[in-house]
C-alpha cells in the first residue's frame, strides 16, 4: 500500500517524541531509517530522508521543552504567589478556576467556596500548598500546563480583569449557554452540557456508568457526530451555493471550537474540514486520510504530549479506522447497516486501545448502539434547536420534545444494561449473522 508523504513525516515526528519520552538511543533510530531505505521508493531521496530526519530531531526537541518540569515546586522558599484567572468552572459546592502563575509558564487549579472572581482578574494567594499532579496522569489532560492542585490560606484581589478579554469572553458565552439549559432536571442540564460544550464535569457517576456499561460513552465526547450535525444544520439553513455555504461554515466551526477549547476530536474535525476545503479551492483531490496525517502532524506540533492523550489517540484512530473498514454483507435498512459496520468494526479496530486503558471490551454495544444514535441524534438537533430558540414562543415545545427524549435514550440504555445477557445474546447474533448469511449465499450458488 503507497501511503502519502505526510504518514512519513508524522511517524518520523511521532518517533522523535517517542524516543525524547523513554530516551531510547539515537542508533535505534538510524536502524530503523536504514529499514525504512530499504522499503520506500522515493525518487527525490536524499531530500525526503534529510526531512525525516528533521522531524524526528524537531520531535525530540519539542517533546523535551513541552514536558513540564514542576518549577514552581522545587522553589522551596514560595510562601505567596500572584496569578491570573484564566478559566472559570461553576460547580455545586465550590467554583474551580484555572490560575496562570506569575513568573512561570505552569498553571494550577484552584477551588473556593462563597467568593468568585472573573477571567483576566489578579490574585494574591497566601499561605499556599502547591500538590503537583501524577506525573504519570499529565498527557491526560489536554491543557499540559495544569500541574497543580492550589490550597490557600488567604486570597486577595489585586486587580480586575480587562473587559476585552477574550478568555472572558469565552467564558461569559459558555455560562450564558449554561443558563440557557438550566430549565431542565440537574441531570439532563449536565447532560446538554456534556454534549454540546464537551463539559463532563458535573456528570453524576450514574450517569457516567449508564454510558461506559453500555458502550455508548463515545456519545458523551463532542465528536464528527456532533460537527457533521452542526455542518448539516447550517447547509440546510444558508440560502447560498454549496462552495459559499462550504466557506461560510468554516468560521462558525472555528467559533464553536474557540468556546469549548482544547478539544482533540472537535479540532481534528475542524482541521479535516479546513484541509479538504483548501483541497476543493485548490482543485486538488480531496483525500481525507491525506487531511488526517496532516490535522496530526500539526496537532502535535502545537502540542507533542497529545501523542499521549487518550482522546486524542482515539479520535485519530477511530477516523482511520472508518476510512478502512472493509466492506460488510447487506442485512439492514442503509441507516442502520452503517451503524452496525461502524459499531462492530470500531469495537474490533480499537480493541487494543479500549483493553489498554479500560480493560474491557462492550460487546453489547452493538444493540446499544442501535438504539442510542437515532435517539441521540434527535437529542443533539433538539438542544441546539432549544439553544437558538429558547426564547421563541415554540421554546417550551422544544424544552418538553428534549426532556422526552433524553428519558427515551436514558431508559433505553438503562433497560439494555440491565438485561445484560440478553442484550450480549443480541449482539453476538448481529456480529454472526452476516456470515450465516455469506455462507446461505454461497451454498445457493453451488446448488447446495
Amino acid at each position: 500500500m503507497k501511503f502519502p508523504y505526510s504518514f512519513y513525516f508524522l511517524i518520523f515526528y511521532i518517533l522523535g517524541i517517542i524516543f525524547a519520552k523513554i530516551n531510547l538511543s539515537f542508533f535505534y533510530f538510524f536502524l530503523f531509517l536504514l529499514l525504512l531505505v530499504f522499503v520506500i521508493n522515493r525518487k527525490s531521496k536524499i531530500y525526503f530522508y534529510i526531512t525525516l530526519i528533521f522531524l524526528f530531531l524537531l520531535g525530540f526537541y519539542l517533546y523535551r521543552i513541552s514536558f513540564p518540569q514542576f518549577e514552581v515546586y522545587s522553589n522551596a522558599k514560595l510562601k505567596s504567589l500572584t496569578g491570573i484567572v484564566e478559566d472559570s468552572f461553576e460547580g455545586k459546592d465550590f467554583n474551580s478556576y484555572v490560575i496562570k502563575i506569575e513568573g512561570f509558564k505552569e498553571k494550577g487549579k484552584l477551588n473556593i467556596k462563597n467568593r468568585k472572581f472573573e477571567i483576566g482578574d489578579k490574585i494574591l494567594l497566601e499561605g499556599v500548598g502547591l500538590y503537583p499532579l501524577n506525573q504519570g496522569n499529565l498527557y491526560s489532560l489536554w491543557d499540559e500546563d495544569i500541574l497543580y492542585l492550589i490550597k490557600a490560606e488567604k486570597i486577595y484581589l489585586i486587580k480586575r480583569g480587562y473587559k476585552n478579554s477574550l478568555e472572558r469572553i469565552r467564558n461569559n458565552l459558555r455560562n450564558r449557554i449554561s443558563n440557557v439549559y438550566s430549565v431542565f432536571e440537574d441531570y439532563k442540564e449536565q447532560f446538554l452540557l456534556a454534549i454540546v460544550m464537551g463539559e463532563r464535569r458535573g456528570l453524576s457517576e450514574d450517569v457516567k456508568n449508564l454510558f461506559v456499561n453500555t458502550g455508548t460513552s463515545h456519545l458523551l465526547a463532542i465528536s464528527g457526530l456532533h460537527l457533521s450535525f452542526l455542518i448539516n444544520i447550517f447547509s440546510a439553513l444558508i440560502p447560498l451555493r454549496r462552495i459559499l455555504v462550504r466557506i461560510v461554515i468554516l468560521p462558525l466551526l472555528v467559533f464553536y471550537g474557540w468556546i469549548i477549547g482544547d478539544n482533540p476530536p472537535v479540532w481534528r474535525v475542524i482541521g479535516q474540514y479546513v484541509f479538504i476545503l483548501l483541497a476543493f479551492l485548490l482543485r486538488r483531490e480531496e483525500d481525507n486520510l491525506n487531511a488526517i496525517f496532516w490535522v496530526a502532524f500539526v496537532n502535535l506540533v502545537i502540542s507533542p504530549l497529545k501523542l499521549f492523550n487518550v482522546s486524542f489517540q482515539l479520535s485519530y484512530l477511530a477516523m482511520l479506522g472508518l476510512l478502512y473498514k472493509p466492506n460488510f454483507s447487506k442485512f439492514l435498512p442503509a441507516y442502520l447497516q452503517e451503524i452496525w459496520e461502524s459499531s462492530f468494526w470500531l469495537m474490533i479496530f480499537l480493541a487494543p486501545l479500549n483493553i489498554y486503558y479500560f480493560g474491557s471490551l462492550k460487546p453489547i454495544s452493538i444493540i446499544a448502539n442501535f438504539f442510542a444514535i437515532p435517539i441521540f441524534s434527535l437529542v443533539l438537533f433538539f438542544s441546539f434547536l432549544y439553544l437558538i430558540g429558547f426564547s421563541l414562543p415554540m421554546g417550551f415545545i422544544f424544552e418538553k420534545i428534549l426532556s422526552k427524549l433524553i428519558d427515551i435514550l436514558f431508559e433505553s440504555l438503562q433497560l439494555i444494561g440491565e438485561h445484560y445477557k440478553i442484550s450480549l445474546l443480541i449482539s453476538v447474533s448481529l456480529i454472526l449473522l452476516p456470515v450465516i448469511l455469506r455462507k446461505r449465499e454461497e451454498n445457493e450458488l453451488l446448488g447446495v
